[in-house]
């Protein structure tokens, strides 16, 4: 795996996130993928659902620098929301094995995520 293959994957997984688009998200994952977000971990199906969840909420993620060593790249980018915090600056560490991603750790400042969540679970409460 060359740096540039692990940057164009953490690339693509993150403009998937940010299209929506859980179709190649799934294809850009690992079966099986780790992801940690605060302490938990999870596997590729609960990683994917609690995307989901995130996309009512989403407009877009805006990347804003790749950083990259072998198989590991570090993207930094905005996930932006259509919530009064706008865009919230997030940072995950992507290992990419055999053209998958095979580990994330999600990296975010809680506070200037909650609002994020208010929204989440109000509109969760709407329906």
């Amino acid at each position: 795996m060359t740096a540039t293959d692990s940057e164009a994957t953490a690339r693509a997984y993150i403009e998937a996130v940010g299209a929506s688009d859980l179709a190649r998200l799934d294809t850009l994952l690992d079966e099986h993928l780790v992801a940690t977000f605060s302490g938990t971990r999870l596997d590729k199906r609960a990683w994917i659902e609690a995307i989901r969840r995130l996309l009512p909420v989403l407009i877009r993620n805006d990347i804003r620098e790749i950083f990259v060593a072998g198989e590991r790249a570090c993207v930094v980018y905005d996930f932006v929301t259509d919530t009064p915090v706008g865009a919230v600056v997030c940072v995950e560490f992507v290992t990419v094995r055999g053209g998958r991603i095979a580990e994330v750790e999600l990296v975010l400042d809680r506070v200037a995520f909650a609002p994020v969540q208010a929204t989440l679970k109000e509109l969760a409460s709407q329906r």
